[in-house]
């Protein structure tokens, strides 16, 4: 075995037409060693190939299928990039198998450890999604309250007769309007980050339920709420959590929809009398882009901020089939648990 060949710092293996290791340099017994392989940690006499067919493993199988290829001449390599975690360490290496310069009946089996590059990957995929999420939240939230402040100064500007009292009252919606914004920036870094950042307070459900309606353009819908409760949340959010379950009732529902708030032993739930969603749709709705109303001004992106919100508190939130519950209503039925009541 040359030098050269022992210095290599991935893990080499030759191996034989059928499978067998032949030889393999310093890295590859220092990991046999490491990990605590059993018998010889350079694997000299071990058959490659039974290795892999016995081990129940997709990454196994393929490497396997890889090599019988290159040994074949039906490939002129193959790779394949495989996770191989510890209990104590995340680990990714690169499996590169080529034909032997000079001897194409044997073949060089390479483990390339990638897991730094692979961590970097991960760090960028990260901050794309914080990213995403902030993007996402901002471009679909900002619309209710901007929608209603630009409504009431839209109204101011075309009526500057407007009795005083009057416009007293739509200048406090306005600024309302505005402080929401505001909030709604503040949470969207909240949501994109560690739900640890996550501050509850005691809140009554209904004065916040009440609070987010006058936060969404609700045009001719109703808002009941039959029961009230004290829950531990983040005001802030659970609002952003109403108005997307709100907006979406308005928008999917019929043209005077009732939207009805009340609380259950472990949560709350939503319900709307219109229509509800299509069965085919029930395994989807929470999906970022995934919406049934696009003609009506749907997005995508309401429901999945209702359950990045869900989470950030530790909740669940489902889509209810109607054959599911009591009432024997169709319409959409939105259910959050695992929320401390205090009936």
């Amino acid at each position: 075995m040359s030098a050269a060949f022992d210095a290599l710092p991935a893990q080499v293996a030759v191996v034989d037409a059928e499978g067998v290791i032949l030889e393999t340099n310093r890295a590859w017994r220092e990991f046999g060693e490491d990990n605590g392989l059993q018998g010889d940690p350079g694997s000299v006499g071990d058959n490659y190939l039974a290795v892999c067919d016995v081990a129940d493993d997709e990454g196994a199988t393929a490497a396997a299928a890889g090599l019988r290829a290159v040994l074949a001449g039906e490939k002129d390599e193959f790779t394949l990039e495989y996770p191989c975690h510890t209990p104590d360490e995340r680990r990714w290496f690169l499996l590169r198998i080529r034909p032997l310069s000079g001897d194409e009946s044997r073949a060089l089996v390479m483990h390339i450890d990638v897991t730094e590059r692979r961590e970097a990957e991960l760090r960028v995929e990260a901050r794309n999604e914080t990213l995403s999420t902030v993007a996402s939240v901002l471009s679909h939230d900002l619309r209710n309250p901007l929608n209603v402040a630009l409504g009431q100064a839209d109204h101011l500007a075309r009526h500057p007769d407007t009795a005083p009292e009057t416009v007293a009252e739509q200048a406090g919606k306005i600024s309302n309007s505005l402080e929401r914004i505001t909030d709604i920036v503040e949470d969207a870094l909240v949501l994109a980050g560690d739900s640890d950042r996550v501050d509850v307070e005691r809140a009554s459900l209904a004065t916040v339920a009440r609070d987010a309606w006058s936060h969404v353009e609700t045009d001719n819908a109703t808002l009941h709420v039959d029961a009230d409760a004290t829950l531990l949340a983040d005001v802030s959010l659970l609002t952003q959590l109403f108005e997307n379950l709100f907006r979406n009732a308005v928008v999917h529902a019929d043209e005077t929809p009732t939207v009805t708030v009340s609380v259950t032993s472990d949560g709350f739930f939503v319900v709307d009398d219109g229509p509800g969603i299509p069965v085919e749709n029930h395994d989807s709705v929470f999906e970022v882009g995934v919406s049934v109303a696009d003609s009506r001004g749907g997005t995508g992106m309401g429901l999945a901020i209702v359950q990045k919100v869900a989470v950030a508190h530790g909740w669940d939130v489902s889509l209810v089939a109607p054959e599911e519950r009591d009432d024997g209503a169709s319409g959409a039925y939105f259910e959050v648990t695992g929320v401390a009541i205090d009936h």
